[in-house]
């Protein structure tokens, strides 16, 4: 990433330089959840996803459009390293509490900080932490646990009040952007890929998450969740707009809503 893409994103998200420190990264983490949102927008208008990382830039800071985690977990790998910090990619399988055999699908950012390894995710939708989590064999926050299983992979896990929910599992061999060209191919043209088959929207704040999928917007609290239905292309378009910040048209918010009823009446 060059100086003038950095500069142009830490000035929109009203970040200043400073010491390096996971202090340092968790804050354009959470600023970057809470500007840039998450979505399969692109993937359901029938539009290429580009990995450039000048696309990638002028698709999520300068248009605000959003996207998945081949694009958000880009731009968070190229930031930090341009900020100095010392990064690789890696590659996961998202599981969400299943036991299959599934491709991967989903990009994450390795963090060497200080002789310690962490892992940086910016593009996982709603349940997409906010801050570096430690890697070893057991690590445990107050919302997500990191083990070892007995292939010696690592999993996310979210802990709720039900137990724990597998997100997705990850080793730390060495990928290369190919693997991330693969990934972002299957997500985004495979007929059966989530992305293809579902809208999914999102944006994480300090105080509330917002998580849209198909005709189903939730808006989630510390202490409630309220759940509203959507019926039109134009409560569509309103909410992406002003609760999403997506500069989306009304064109488009119908070919959105008529492409996910076409989805929810074939399955």
């Amino acid at each position: 990433m060059n100086k003038h893409l950095l500069e142009h994103y830490l000035s929109t998200l009203n970040i200043q330089k400073q010491k390096l420190s996971l202090k340092f990264v968790q804050e354009i983490q959470k600023k970057h959840l809470e500007n840039f949102s998450f979505n399969s927008i692109a993937v359901l208008l029938g539009e290429e996803i580009s990995l450039e990382i000048e696309d990638i830039v002028e698709k999520i800071v300068t248009q605000k459009r959003g996207g998945y985690c081949f694009e958000h977990n880009a731009l968070m790998h190229e930031v930090l390293r341009g900020l100095g910090f010392n990064v690789r990619l890696l590659v996961a399988k998202v599981l969400l509490n299943q036991d299959k055999d599934v491709p991967k699908t989903h990009r994450i950012t390795l963090l060497y900080f200080k002789d310690e390894e962490y892992i940086v995710d910016v593009g996982f939708g709603a349940n997409c932490p906010t801050f570096p989590i430690k890697i070893t064999s057991l690590t445990e926050y107050d919302t997500y646990k990191l083990i070892q299983n007995k292939e010696n992979d690592y999993e996310l896990e979210l802990v709720t009040q039900n137990g724990h929910f597998t997100l997705y599992k990850f080793n730390l061999y060495n990928y290369t952007q190919a693997d991330c060209i693969m990934g972002n191919f299957y997500s985004s043209n495979y007929k059966n890929a989530v992305f293809v088959n579902n809208l999914v929207v999102s944006l994480i704040f300090e105080k509330k998450i917002l998580s849209l999928r198909n005709k189903t917007y939730h808006q989630t609290f510390k202490n409630r969740k309220e759940v509203i239905k959507i019926t039109s292309f134009k409560q569509l378009y309103s909410i992406l707009q002003s609760d999403f910040y997506i500069p989306i048209n009304e064109d488009e918010s119908k070919k959105l809503f008529e492409k996910i009823t076409e989805i929810k009446d074939k399955t």
